[in-house]
């Protein structure tokens, strides 16, 4: 397969392979955040009910998580036409805090599981501590993706340059 195919980055695009990584890990980190939010206002029954689909959703998220992950080492970081390089470096550095953030609400979550079972009473201090960890990385996880939503905003309004549709659709090679 050709480095020029729409499937592949481009050094100025994303490609499909990025786009649906993209817009697959937005979706699971999205419905992860609402799902663990709701489950200390459920009781009984639903309270399972929505970890295990917290849980599922979190193992689907690290495959997303090697792929993306894998696919950045592989492609690298596309810089989009009329970006500058302090603009493209400051992506960069966010989407990977980002990753960073997502690696270690993958490796908190089960942790707080596995020391909820082991703990004597339920809440020790570990699980406190690794909970109170998870937490506070999704709380930041969540204003970095605010923030890059808001910078998405930025390129589409006020920047002349190509930001914004690239994540959507790749460029079209000259």
């Amino acid at each position: 397969m050709e480095k020029s195919t729409t499937l592949l980055d481009q050094a100025n695009s994303f490609g499909w392979i990025s786009i649906a990584l993209h817009w697959a890990t937005a979706v699971i980190v999205i419905l992860l955040w609402f799902i663990g939010l709701s489950i200390s206002f459920q009781s009984g029954d639903a309270v399972e009910t929505r970890r295990l689909w917290h849980v599922g959703l979190g193992l689907a998220m690290w495959v997303l998580l090697v792929g993306r992950i894998g696919w950045r080492v592989y492609c690298g970081h596309p810089q989009a036409l009329g970006q500058s390089a302090t603009t493209h470096r400051a992506a960069q550095v966010a989407h990977y805090g980002m990753l960073a953030l997502l690696a270690v609400l993958l490796v908190s979550g089960p942790v707080i599981a596995w020391a909820m079972l082991w703990a004597e009473p339920p809440r020790t201090s570990i699980v406190n501590l690794v909970f109170w960890i998870h937490s506070s990385a999704a709380i930041t996880l969540s204003i970095l993706v605010l923030l890059h939503f808001l910078a998405a905003l930025k390129h589409l309004m006020f920047d002349d340059d190509e930001t914004l549709a690239r994540i959507f659709v790749p460029r079209k090679n000259d």
